[in-house]
């Protein structure tokens, strides 16, 4: 019997190479993105095994030298933002449980697991970072005269935590942690409503727009919780979001702007963005919706199905490229924490399929791991389940604008 002619062999070959390349564009990431609908339906068996995971991780008494990132401040706001974005995530699930009988145990374990973090994230350890960069304890300024000179800054840690304990409230309307949440909310109120350019430094003389979104994002929870209308100061720092911090060009928000003028000084990035895209969600729905729309058209990519977003936008020419704490990773230009952060505002938003694209990189880099009813992502470490998380469950817009 005679062979294949060789224009049917080149034929063959041709329809084999389209195969190959077919595949590779479409079976690995429809693999790594298999679980995605679960987890933005909110399934309690995807979810649950993840909270699994993270609440091992949070019920360990963890310290800051567990992070070792060559520098004690950040290995402090690491230890901070584990328990923070866990309790985020713990209080999300708990507002998404119904009111049958399992949701009602879920929400109760899912209280007490959160309650264990908010906790740790009050507690001295967890404070250190904040307390020795001002030289004062958090707590102390804000029991400070209104108006005094050690009445300002903080809104990194009172930002993260008053909204962690918004989110507490909204879900338990009257606990042990009041007192502290009404503090911390009035003394962001009125730093606020008191500066000049209507931004409160993270550190002194630092001021990032993206803290200041944690901090409005608690201002809203607080008076939604409290069926109170909102102080002035959640105006105030929206305003200057607005006027001083979204860029006309891109609608990113700046990473950093100058305590003195609020000025931009580093231009809209990924990671900055996406989170603040994240916290303004409670704030503000309509600026944290444009701000995600800013992100997905200047920074959102997909390679081979797999979504990614830029760290820095290609057509800024003062970006350095290079990475730092706030990016993570940067590889060919594609932020982990980018890309991360942007799954949360992605589900806060409605856009299933950029979730489920951006889903498949985490699940393809995160390396998760099934033990028992856990997952856990294994390149992630506490911090990085703890992020992700928070991002899986963010509320859906609807659940957003339920009434409390």
């Amino acid at each position: 019997m005679n062979g294949p002619t060789v224009p049917a062999r080149s034929a063959r070959a041709l329809l084999a190479l389209l195969a190959f390349v077919m595949g590779l564009g479409t079976v690995p990431h429809r693999v790594c993105e298999r679980d995605a609908a679960a987890y933005y339906d909110g399934d309690p068996v995807q979810v649950d095994a993840l909270a699994a995971s993270v609440a091992r991780w949070t019920g360990e008494e963890l310290a800051p030298a567990a992070f070792a990132t060559g520098s004690t401040r950040f290995d402090g706001e690491w230890l901070f933002g584990t328990y923070m974005m866990a309790a985020m995530g713990f209080g999300q699930v708990a507002l998404a449980s119904g009111d049958d009988a399992p949701g009602v145990a879920r929400r109760v374990e899912s209280v007490a697991r959160m309650e264990r973090c908010i906790d740790a994230m009050l507690s001295p350890a967890a404070r250190a970072f904040d307390r020795d960069a001002w030289s004062l304890d958090a707590f102390a300024s804000i029991d400070e005269p209104a108006g005094s000179p050690r009445d300002h800054g903080h809104v990194a840690y009172l930002g993260y935590a008053g909204l962690a304990l918004g989110l507490h409230r909204l879900v338990v309307p009257s606990s042990r942690f009041d007192a502290r949440h009404d503090a911390i909310v009035a003394a962001l109120a009125r730093r606020l409503s008191a500066s000049a350019t209507g931004f409160v430094e993270t550190y002194p003389n630092e001021v990032y727009p993206v803290d200041n979104a944690a901090a409005l994002g608690a201002l809203a929870l607080h008076a939604k919780a409290t069926h109170h209308a909102p102080a002035p100061g959640l105006a105030r720092g929206l305003e200057a979001i607005r006027t001083h911090a979204i860029e006309a060009d891109s609608g990113l928000v700046a990473q950093a702007v100058d305590a003195a003028t609020g000025a931009p000084r580093d231009p809209g990035r990924g990671s900055g963005s996406a989170l603040a895209a994240y916290f303004l969600a409670y704030a503000d729905h309509a600026m944290s919706a444009a701000l995600y729309r800013a992100v997905h058209r200047e920074l959102f990519r997909t390679i081979i199905g797999f979504g990614v977003v830029l760290e820095h936008p290609s057509s800024c020419e003062k970006c350095t490229g290079r990475a730092d704490i706030d990016s993570g990773p940067v590889v060919f230009g594609f932020g982990v924490s980018a890309t991360g952060f942007a799954i949360g505002a992605s589900r806060a938003h409605d856009d299933r399929d950029a979730f489920a694209s951006l889903y498949a990189t985490a699940h393809l880099f995160g390396a998760p791991f099934d033990e028992g009813a856990t997952r856990t992502f294994a390149t992630g470490g506490p911090l990085g389940d703890a992020i992700l998380f928070a991002m899986l469950t963010a509320p859906r817009s609807a659940t957003l604008s339920r009434p409390s």
